[in-house]
């Protein structure tokens, strides 16, 4: 089986295990939200916010620079497993003391056994990192997202049983943990490593450059996609900051589900070819071709018809958090490629790119989300129409040299589904104001989404004949 081959089996496989496993998990939520109260869902959240901080710090990239690696003898991996054991067994362990400290800072002493349980994961993380490398070395996306899938079911059945059994907020914590005990039994049945781990590091020397990459990369974007959020929170209050909130939810659910899947089996495969600087160019143009023939009907779909999401999914109380929504989805099919292009980069061993473009976003956007907040949700969403640009270009002028393209390359592959997606934008409005003004919502909404897709169908396969054959090759396999 060939790369592309490969790479599309993945994708089929992760896609479909991960709408699997999300369609399961929401029910079991569903239930398990009626059982619960908010009180343990705050006393979760208190615990998660510095666990997930913590846990960017203990990957330290180092299942991203096993993966991307041209080549690894045994005593490598043995270096990185005994990396992996000090970094998280030192996180555990600061966790476990730490944990009254978080407890003081939010004058909630039932937190700190919480976050103590919660240090376990980094155990069982230490046993888990290097057959998932190991596995997303390999291509095999299909045994990882079966492992994935029991994991993900398994913590939610425990997390239903205890719930149903009275157990409040421990019923969190205990699927959390069943899920991470799970997921680190299945991959070391599909990849068992036996190596002692070595700690000494001389001769990784390039791993763990790579690796603190990565890790600086992930810390400011944990700056960068919260600021938005920080500086909400602290200047428009609650309500305001819930209206924002919910826009964000809404436009990026597609982006974050769709984003996550391509870039975990991007970096493999760019890997692999990482040193055929034409066969990367063309597998990443092909890439963008299509999730742009994807993205942009969506999410610009999504904001052409925002009144009705609004009104028939969160209802008239949520009418204020429209125009953000509109202005949210208009920016993020160009927003899906930052991330691409840094997953990209990484597959070529040049972490050193996304950091420096990660630290653009964060010197342009964070400054101007405080100015934009003074126009409230609104002026949040206007900043990222406005100067999300910016960092979209500086990524293309960073990013697409290394590779022999330039931004005219890139945004021309890009151009057919904006175009359609565009004309289709104009022709909902037009049905909008010509055809259905009288309609309720339900049937309007539904007239609207067939005007839209039978408009950009029919332009697609008239005006993008390449990218349509693509996409059926692509579904096709």
């Amino acid at each position: 089986m060939n790369l592309r081959s490969r790479v599309v089996s993945g994708l089929k496989w992760v896609a479909a295990v991960r709408f699997l496993a999300q369609l399961v998990t929401w029910s079991i939520t569903i239930v398990v939200v009626r059982l619960l109260t908010p009180a343990d869902y705050g006393l979760l959240a208190m615990a998660t916010v510095f666990v997930e901080f913590l846990t960017m710090l203990a990957q330290f990239g180092v299942g991203t620079a096993i993966v991307q690696a041209m080549e690894l003898d045994d005593r490598k991996f043995r270096q990185m497993f005994g990396f992996v054991i000090l970094v998280d067994l030192g996180i555990m362990i600061l966790l476990v003391f730490g944990a009254p400290l978080i407890g003081a800072y939010f004058s909630e002493p039932r937190v700190v056994p919480i976050a103590r349980a919660l240090s376990l994961q980094f155990f069982f993380a230490i046993f888990a990192t290097i057959p998932s490398a190991h596995l997303s070395r390999q291509l095999k996306f299909k045994v990882q997202s079966v492992v994935e899938l029991s994991g993900g079911l398994a913590g939610g059945a425990t997390t239903l049983v205890l719930a149903l059994s009275g157990f409040g907020v421990w019923a969190l914590v205990g699927g959390i943990l069943t899920t991470a005990i799970c997921r680190t039994v299945g991959l070391n049945i599909a990849s068992p490593y036996f190596g002692w781990p070595e700690f000494s590091f001389g001769g990784a020397r390039q791993l763990l450059l790579f690796g603190r990459n990565v890790t600086l990369g992930r810390l400011l974007w944990f700056v960068y996609s919260q600021s938005d959020i920080l500086v909400a929170g602290r200047l428009l209050g609650r309500e305001l900051l819930g209206l924002y909130a919910v826009s964000m939810h809404l436009a990026s659910l597609p982006v974050n589900k769709v984003s996550s899947t391509i870039n975990d089996v991007s970096l493999p495969a760019f890997s692999m070819v990482q040193r055929d600087r034409k066969a990367f160019a063309g597998y990443f143009l092909m890439a963008v071709r299509q999730i742009s023939l994807a993205a942009f009907p969506v999410l610009w779909g999504m904001s052409s018809i925002a009144p009705e999401v609004v009104s028939i999914l969160l209802g008239e109380a949520w009418a204020s958090a429209t125009l953000p929504l509109q202005l949210i989805a208009l920016i993020m099919p160009v927003h899906m490629f930052g991330p691409f292009m840094n997953t990209a980069a990484m597959g070529m061993g040049r972490s050193d790119i996304p950091l420096k473009q990660v630290s653009l976003a964060v010197l342009i956007m964070s400054p101007m989300f405080v100015l934009g907040s003074r126009w409230g949700p609104v002026g949040l969403a206007a900043v990222w129409v406005t100067m999300y640009p910016l960092v979209f270009i500086g990524g293309m002028k960073l990013f697409l040299p290394a590779i022999g393209l330039r931004i005219s390359d890139m945004m021309g592959a890009m151009l057919r589904p904006a175009l359609a997606s565009l004309a289709m934008y104009v022709a909902v409005a037009l049905a909008r104001m010509l055809v259905v003004p009288t309609l309720g919502q339900g049937p309007r909404m539904a007239i609207l989404v067939l005007v839209g897709v039978v408009t950009y169908g029919a332009l697609t396969i008239a005006t993008n004949p390449k990218g349509w054959r693509e996409f059926l090759d692509l579904v096709g396999g």
